[in-house]
């Protein structure tokens, strides 16, 4: 049987770094949320103490670059924050199960990593009529 499980990053406090960039909307107003993730799996890896957020949070997690002609991004490395805690709640009355995870920003030397691209949609249609 599947739970909906929702697995919320925030800071350890609303002034760890960057928090100039942490808005709530549409009131803008200040939050110590970096992501969360809401997932049906029958078996979801939830986060550890001490795991590399590799979570897309605004650019501030998950960093990318281009070294393509084109501008495509081309590179890929983990994130700056690093889980610290990490808390279980579950409901009495439903399946939902909620994790939170407190996280501190420690940045490390970034290891680019390459992104796999497939063909482009022109290539696989090229491919096809040649058939």
């Amino acid at each position: 049987m599947t739970t909906e499980t929702g697995i919320v990053y925030k800071t350890e406090n609303r002034n760890d770094y960057g928090w100039e960039d942490r808005m709530l909307m549409p009131r803008e107003s200040l939050t110590n949320i970096l992501w969360e993730n809401w997932t049906y799996q029958e078996k979801p890896t939830i986060p550890q103490i001490g795991d590399k957020t590799t979570f897309r949070c605004r650019d501030r997690t998950r960093n990318y670059k281009s070294e393509s002609e084109n501008g495509f991004t081309t590179h890929g490395r983990d994130g700056d924050w690093v889980v610290t805690r990490v808390e279980k709640f579950v409901s009495p009355d439903t399946d939902k199960k909620v994790f939170v995870c407190n996280c501190k920003y420690d940045p490390v030397e970034p290891k680019w990593s390459l992104i796999n691209r497939g063909a482009k949609a022109s290539e696989l249609l090229e491919e096809k009529t040649e058939v």
